[in-house]
């Protein structure tokens, strides 16, 4: 399978012991080695870890969105890392 930068991601497996992903996390692909089988990807929980294709790691696409395409989140809150839109001033 291929993977394009701005394609949401769900994880199904990681082999990494210390991670905090479990499976069901939604994260956004930031870019993808097909030679390594590496995907990066942004997590919706701040994590920013890769996912190894190729040494066991297993993602799929999300059931659900937690983000709709215009890229305002919806029902986990706010982004961490990403300041709120402030109101309109009067």
């Amino acid at each position: 399978m291929t993977y394009q930068k701005g394609d949401r991601v769900a994880v199904v497996h990681t082999t990494d012991p210390y991670t905090r992903l479990t499976p069901g996390t939604q994260g956004t692909v930031t870019g993808y080695d097909p030679r390594l089988q590496q995907l990066q990807v942004a997590w919706d929980d701040g994590s920013t870890l890769a996912m190894l294709l190729g040494d066991g790691d297993q993602v799929r696409p999300p059931t659900t969105q937690t983000r709709p395409a215009g890229g305002s989140y919806q029902r986990r809150g706010d982004h961490p890392g990403r300041p709120r839109p402030r109101p309109p001033l009067p």
